[in-house]
């Protein structure tokens, strides 16, 4: 099938890293996929597509996309929507040009801007992938119109993508299809390879990995790197990710470092921005912590169950897809720092029970979210969208 992925990337995240190597996952097994981005303004993710040899088609190249409300300037605003607009008729026609040419059997999607630009009913039929959790009392009533009368079929991430979805009304059960993410073993057992062995000396590395915004949770694991602290656990904590270019971004690491430098944790925390290669950091890692709000099926505790690392995590979004209580990780109450305290301690201290906990991860990884599985969903969901 010709499958176009329609981006607009402006982060390059787990997300875009997945689509990546889901297109590249599909043409090795025979599809023809292209990778369609708006601008071409995330140098990281197109020097990306490049690596993997997939192919990629820029509409409109733009270093810097239009951001409606970057000013509070009334007469300001008014020239920034004029201007999206003008950007949105061109992207438009650049798309139906590209269209015309490729042929595209289906279009896959993953936010309204992208969304925005096709129109139902033509010769393809368009995919709405819900990566992140769908939460669907925070979309707007013009985004919902967009979602449920523009979009052909769903695909979700999760079952509980799958049932937010639903139950929002957007879609029939018959049209809302899962496909979980998938991970490369291979390599991962490469870098395992290269794991330092832990003496009884060494700390306990507990590793935080989430973009720098308050929804992530960084404040809490402060606040347990306090308790841990106080209570005398040999450990370091390693909060890794992105940076946004947005206040919020910006502020929020602001005050997680200040709250670093307040408590006197400077020897305990390490912050590692935007970093390049995850997997170098996975590999001596002992424990993932996950103290987010919101998830659809997180790429981060994939990865760690995949490196034996023990994941303790809010229950929200698909995180229940991977993690069973008690036996391929451990469910805290949402950010309740005893909890997570608590789960660290045993962990600590029973290497049995690490190891238990680590091996039964590693088999939910290898046994359901193998590339080869991933594959196989979409092979049945482009089976179906052939009949429709």
């Amino acid at each position: 099938m010709n499958i176009i992925f329609l981006e607009a990337v402006q982060i390059h995240g787990g997300a875009r890293k997945s689509t990546i190597e889901l297109a590249k996952r599909l043409n090795e097994e025979g599809h023809n996929s292209v990778i369609v981005d708006f601008w071409g303004s995330c140098n990281e993710f197109v020097d990306d597509v490049k690596a993997n040899k997939i192919p990629l088609q820029i509409l409109k190249k733009n270093d810097s996309p239009i951001a409606i409300f970057s000013t509070k300037n009334p007469f300001k605003i008014g020239v920034n929507i004029v201007s999206f607009l003008l950007d949105w008729i061109r992207l438009k026609k650049e798309f139906k040009k590209f269209q015309n040419s490729f042929k595209p059997d289906v279009v896959i999607v993953n936010n309204i801007k992208t969304n925005s630009v096709l129109k139902k009913g033509k010769d393809y039929k368009i995919a709405y992938f819900a990566r992140g959790w769908f939460a669907y009392n925070s979309i707007g009533f013009l985004k919902k119109l967009m979602f449920k009368y523009n979009s052909d079929y769903f695909i979700g991430v999760s079952q509980s993508t799958r049932q937010a979805i639903f139950t929002g009304g957007l879609a029939p059960m018959e049209k809302i299809f899962v496909v979980p993410n998938a991970i490369d073993l291979t390599k991962v057992d490469q870098y395992k390879k290269g794991k330092a062995e832990r003496t009884d000396n060494d700390p306990m590395v507990i590793l935080h990995c989430g973009g720098f915004l308050p929804a992530k949770g960084q404040d809490m694991s402060v606040s347990l790197a306090r308790k841990l602290k106080d209570n005398n656990i040999n450990f370091k904590m390693i909060l890794m990710g992105a940076v946004y270019d947005t206040p919020v971004s910006e502020n929020f690491l602001n005050k997680i470092r200040k709250e670093i430098a307040q408590y006197k944790l400077d020897n305990h925390i390490e912050i590692l921005l935007n970093q390049k290669d995850p997997y170098s950091i996975f590999k001596n890692s002992d424990i993932l912590i996950h103290p987010s709000d919101t998830e659809g099926l997180p790429r981060v505790i994939m990865e760690a169950l995949a490196f034996e690392i023990p994941v303790i995590a809010n229950p929200v979004g698909g995180v229940t897809d991977y993690i069973l209580h008690n036996f391929t990780g451990y469910i805290a109450t949402h950010n309740n720092v005893d909890d997570y305290y608590e789960y660290i301690y045993k962990l600590y201290h029973d290497r049995e029970l690490y190891r238990f906990i680590a091996n039964n991860g590693k088999s939910l990884i290898v046994n359901n979210y193998d590339k080869k599985n991933q594959v196989e969903e979409f092979d049945k969901i482009f089976k179906k969208l052939g009949k429709a």
